[in-house]
């Protein structure tokens, strides 16, 4: 879009406004909600939105470009300010919309079945489910009333009254420079989200706060999430669907499944299905309870590149599964996947997938390093695990027993150790703290101990570097500092 394109369309919408204000008297010229400016400008618009907060929820149906300026906020909650104060507790005379949810928790107590969210000044508050909110916290009573266990006297009280932030019904939109916070949206659907259209573009917002999914690219192809803030999503951070040649970019993504899914269901950075020749690249993901990047079922020739993924807990940094075509290279990820076992915990997971290819990553200090998986799966590729060539990754890891590097797993007979599979690699390379000592570092057709059986294997020839190249690599990435463990084992080991 040439910006003398942007500056007629601006003139266009501008003079279309002051017009539909011609005949309405000055008293009456208050400034107009989002929706409404939608509805007075032309297909194909660039809407300057004035700067303002705007607690609504915007149905976008003609193409067009809405541009917050860094300084307009859409907000899926309402200001309460009336409450009764009932012994240590207070309740609202509002009540709370019924929102649909669904989905499997980690908690026992049911708490991402809960789309309720209430803030205080600005915090959000914890719901609690025994109906006897303690300071910090907000319940719902059977009439859907919300309690608080603060008293909001003097206080800013806002409660989430809608699911969405943007409705879309129309092909060819940009949303660009906004923030937008608080929605009660359901899982595996995004509080921002182009639904069944295409060639949309969602760049430069500051995105937080909802239930589901914060964004989600929806099922239409062409759709592009570039360079946002995304962050406190009750289950993901961004969802994908059907579409294709999508693109995920430049986006910091963190602090995601704060509302309890079991992330094993769905819950993370982001997760996609059934997409097929998109690009995640340069991407920050980081703090999030799951993976940080997650392509699961039927993801067809995929680009994972050049992304950031760390301290992602309870997830792999990046997980390719139950897929077919993917190039996973430039990437660097660390600190992911504690707790877990297997080859959950790697820094890079490729579970029951075909045609795949692993190259020129760095990954340290993840639970396990690269992990090729394949499980008895009825929707696994039809051909199984083959053709997967993992090369010229750099892998760092700690002392743990079985703390491996690289490792090809199997739960079953499954043929991806068989030469006709094709599932190979070389030009690997290795550091660990401490020398070889008869544990278990690599993982072909069962554990491998020393590294010169591992390079026999077709997992191919690789080798150890010295601690200089460790720090010049680990630097040259801006891993941070090494692990405890690590540093211990150095000390014990000159």
């Amino acid at each position: 879009m040439t910006s003398a394109w942007r500056a007629a369309k601006r003139a266009v919408i501008a003079v279309a406004m002051l017009a539909s204000f011609a005949s309405v008297p000055a008293v009456h010229a208050q400034p107009r909600s989002l929706q409404a400016m939608v509805d007075a400008a032309p297909a194909g618009s660039v809407i300057d939105v004035p700067a303002g907060l705007y607690r609504e929820s915007l149905t976008i149906d003609k193409p067009l470009t809405l541009d917050g300026h860094g300084a307009a906020e859409i907000r899926g909650s309402d200001v309460w300010s009336e409450w009764t104060a009932e012994a240590g507790h207070w309740r609202s005379s509002q009540t709370v919309p019924n929102f649909q949810t669904h989905g499997q928790c980690k908690p026992a107590d049911g708490r991402c079945l809960h789309a309720e969210q209430a803030f205080l000044d600005g915090n959000r508050l914890h719901l609690d489910l025994s109906g006897t909110p303690s300071p910090g916290e907000f319940a719902v009573d059977a009439q859907r009333h919300v309690i608080l266990g603060d008293n909001p006297e003097g206080h800013t009280v806002e409660v989430t009254t809608r699911q969405a932030w943007i409705v879309a019904r129309s092909d060819d939109v940009t949303v660009e420079n906004f923030t937008m916070k608080h929605a009660a949206n359901d899982a595996q659907a995004g509080a921002l989200s182009s639904g069944d259209r295409s060639n949309w573009t969602m760049q430069d917002n500051v995105l937080s706060d909802a239930h589901g999914a914060v964004a989600s690219l929806g099922t239409g192809n062409h759709v592009r999430l570039i360079h946002n803030d995304i962050s406190h999503g009750g289950e993901l951070g961004v969802a994908g669907g059907n579409g294709s040649f999508d693109v995920i970019q430049s986006n910091t993504i963190h602090d995601n499944n704060i509302d309890g899914f079991d992330n094993a269901w769905e819950g993370g950075g982001v997760k996609a299905a059934r997409t097929a020749d998109s690009v995640w690249d340069d991407n920050d993901v980081f703090n999030n309870i799951g993976p940080g990047l997650w392509c699961d079922v039927d993801c067809r020739n995929l680009t994972i590149s050049n992304n950031r993924t760390h301290d992602n807990i309870d997830g792999a940094g990046i997980l390719f599964e139950v897929s077919d075509g993917a190039r996973i290279f430039g990437n660097t990820a660390w600190n992911n996947g504690a707790g877990m076992g297997w080859g959950w915990g790697a820094g890079i997971a490729v579970s029951t997938s075909a045609n795949t290819e692993v190259f020129n990553n760095v990954v340290a200090w993840n639970q396990s390093g690269i992990s090729i998986i394949a499980q008895k799966r009825s929707d696994a590729p039809p051909a199984g695990v083959v053709n997967t060539y993992v090369h010229d990754n750099r892998i760092f890891q700690d002392t743990r027993p079985e703390s491996l590097s690289l490792s090809w797993l199997q739960d079953w007979d499954s043929g991806i150790f068989a030469p006709g599979a094709n599932n190979r690699g070389s030009g690997n390379t290795f550091w660990y703290p401490t020398p070889e000592n008869g544990y278990t570092r690599f993982g072909w057709n069962g554990p491998v101990s020393h590294l010169s059986d591992f390079s026999r294997s077709p997992a191919g020839a690789g080798s150890y570097i010295s601690d200089d190249q460790e720090a010049q690599v680990l630097e040259a990435r801006g891993i941070d500092a090494e692990p405890q463990s690590v540093i211990a084992a150095r000390a014990a080991n000159p």
